[in-house]
This record gives structure tokens, sequence and C-alpha cells, in this order.
């Protein structure tokens, strides 16, 4: 088991041996993830950016007017 002092600023550091484990290197992210009263540290690997051409376009734009206010419309009617 590895242990952490949490800082003034609610900061810990990760042990050596797990971020060599899990591959984490500086300015990594890493999800917090709650069960129970237990914390699981998982790593996030890739961004957004990753994602980059697995959608093809559509082959006509959209008007983001309409989009807009289909999201609107589509929240709207969640919180009644």
């Amino acid at each position: 088991m590895y242990t952490s002092t949490i800082s003034v600023k609610g900061q810990i550091t990760i042990p050596a041996k797990i971020r060599k484990q899990l591959g984490l290197k500086s300015n990594d992210k890493v999800a917090f993830i709650f069960r129970g009263n237990e914390i699981i540290l998982k790593p996030i690997k890739g961004t957004i950016k990753d994602l980059r051409g697995s959608i093809q376009p559509r082959q006509q734009p959209e008007d983001f007017e309409t989009i807009r206010q289909q999201v609107k419309r589509t929240v709207a009617h969640k919180t009644d």
C-alpha cells in the first residue's frame, strides 16, 4: 500500500512507482471515480483532439442557429 499526504491546497503526490506502473507523466490527466467510500484513480489517455476524423462530416453544412434552438428545446424539456 502506498500513502500520500494532502497539501494545504488539497493536492496530493502520486507515488513514483504508481506513476510508472500507470505510465503517467507530467500534465497527464486522471479521473477520480467514487465507489462507495473509496476513490479510484484512472488515467485518461487521449484527448478530444484524438477523435478528429473519426466521424465523417455531413454533406450539407448545418445552420448553427437551428442547432442551437434544438439544444435549447431539449434542455428546456429535460428541466420540466
